[in-house]
């Protein structure tokens, strides 16, 4: 009988040893998964932030390399905001391009010289925190752009025309 007992007490006894160590291999699981989902969050939320600021400047510079001409790039104030203004021409018609930061978007307005139209009608480019822009010289611009976690990425261009 004595025998009979004792493998009965081992059996529970192996049985409690291999439950607990399930658990503690469940728990473990669990507990990767989530500090794992946590930084996964991290990185998805950086990357955005950083793809809203970079893309927002590069979209920026190239607008101004594209047009790059002497006395066609300046930043101005409307409606009580900095606005670059880029002005253009095609087709022997003049055209002015306005990009600001209204409403917590990056914009751009594409109009004819001399035919004003409201800020508010202009198409969102990218959504940010903030963005800022200054002339530094007669060709020299600084813009700056601020992701919602209060970085920011800044770019100088320089206009290269002499035309």
């Amino acid at each position: 009988m004595t025998k009979f007992h004792r493998s009965s007490r081992q059996h529970t006894v192996d049985f409690l040893f291999t439950l607990s160590l399930l658990g503690v291999f469940a728990i473990t699981a669990v507990l990767v998964t989530l500090f794992g989902a946590n930084t996964y969050e991290k990185i998805v939320k950086q990357s955005r932030c950083t793809y809203e600021t970079t893309n927002s400047l590069s979209y920026v510079r190239e607008k101004i390399r594209q047009n790059d001409t002497s006395a066609g790039i300046s930043i101005i104030q409307l409606e009580d905001h900095d606005v670059l203004e880029i002005q253009s021409t095609a087709n022997g018609l003049s055209f002015v391009t306005y990009i600001y930061f209204l409403d917590g978007e990056l914009k751009e307005l594409y109009q004819p010289q001399g035919d004003p139209l409201p800020l508010s009608s202009g198409q969102s480019i990218l959504t940010l925190h903030g963005f800022s822009m200054e002339q530094l010289t007669d060709s020299l611009f600084r813009f700056t752009a601020f992701d919602e976690n209060g970085h920011s990425d800044e770019i100088v261009v320089n206009v290269n025309s002499h035309l």
